[in-house]
């Protein structure tokens, strides 16, 4: 769950692609029936998970679910020149640039989830991303003067959209990415293509956004969660069935100047990361809600994240506040376990 890389630059190649914030736990190995593919895309490790007495055609249909993925990839990523992203940035300031409908569709769920956490999710945190990219890479936070100019870039007031399929930055030097909830509308895409194909039982996990259907052995998936500060260990495991999963935790790219850790999760209002979280979990019924508010949460802090999760139907949320206490609503008590 990178990106307006707000939650980490998942058109890129993170770091490990070993370390994923939420896996499913391994079925017995008597379990012929459940198979696993995995490939590489957006940036991260995509797994897709079948129970099916057929593995050759489990095989062709999580093909043609990574297929899916891939062209959401050419459509959505801010890396590939020709994509609906790339060229929106490019007529920043000047002309209204022609998206895909399905572009369209993440662009006005964002505006969605911008309106309802008041600016805390924002798309158009693109030049904030890339500045605090450049810092991570020399080790050090940019000054407040650096961040200050280019909060002018930043609102999702001044991206304009139009039903005809047309969208404007009015700002030149303006940027949108959408590596913050375009991940969640792929696993939903991936796993429609094989509910459609006729698979019941399946789960699809894009690097720690995972969007699970029917069962495992007559029971829940059971999904672990990575502790916040030690990502090597499960903190809790939550059972799912139809549902979504997503993630923001401040472990994932950070690094540490004068003592102080600064992670990518950035606050668009800002202009630094984001503090009074370690980690958010959203479940929801859709990937795409899951993966935006999993940031909106974590930007907004314990509190008004809480508030926001109980204001939207649905929505569930666990949240690690920056002491590693831990807050929920109470949809999630009967679904998740914590370890000792």
């Amino acid at each position: 769950m990178s990106s307006n890389l707000m939650k980490g630059s998942f058109f890129r190649l993170p770091f490990s692609l070993l370390f994923f914030i939420l896996f499913v736990y391994p079925l017995p190995s008597h379990s012929a029936n459940l198979h696993k593919y995995h490939q590489v895309s957006m940036g991260t490790v995509i797994e897709i998970t079948l129970v099916s007495e057929d593995g050759e055609a489990a095989q062709k249909a999580s093909l043609q679910a990574f297929q899916e993925i891939r062209r959401i990839e050419q459509l959505m990523s801010p890396w590939i020149e020709t994509s609906d992203v790339s060229r929106l940035n490019r007529s920043a300031g000047k002309d209204w640039a022609k998206v895909s409908p399905e572009t369209l569709e993440v662009i006005q769920r964002s505006q969605k989830i911008s309106g309802l956490s008041e600016g805390a999710f924002d798309i158009t945190i693109a030049p904030l991303t890339q500045l605090w990219r450049k810092a991570r890479e020399r080790g050090a936070p940019p000054s407040s003067e650096e961040v200050k100019k280019i909060l002018d870039l930043v609102s999702y007031r001044n991206l304009l959209i139009q039903s005809d399929g047309k969208a404007f930055l009015k700002k030149k030097g303006m940027a949108i990415d959408l590596g913050g909830i375009a991940k969640g509308y792929a696993v939903d895409r991936a796993f429609k293509t094989l509910t459609s194909l006729g698979y019941k039982n399946l789960i699809v996990n894009a690097g720690g956004d995972l969007r699970a259907g029917g069962l495992k052995n007559n029971q829940f998936w059971s999904i672990g969660i990575q502790n916040p500060r030690l990502p090597e260990k499960v903190m809790a495991t939550i059972s799912v069935s139809d549902s979504a999963v997503a993630t923001s935790g401040d472990y994932e790219k950070f690094f540490f100047h004068q003592g102080k850790r600064y992670h990518h999760i950035l606050n668009p209002k800002t202009g630094f990361p984001a503090d009074g979280c370690q980690s958010v979990m959203i479940l929801s019924k859709d990937g795409m809600t899951a993966d935006g508010l999993a940031t909106a949460v974590f930007v907004l802090g314990p509190e008004k994240g809480y508030a926001l999760c109980q204001k939207i139907g649905g929505v569930e949320c666990l949240i690690m506040d920056g002491e590693g206490k831990a807050v929920m609503t109470p949809g999630l008590k009967d679904l998740i376990s914590f370890n000792p």
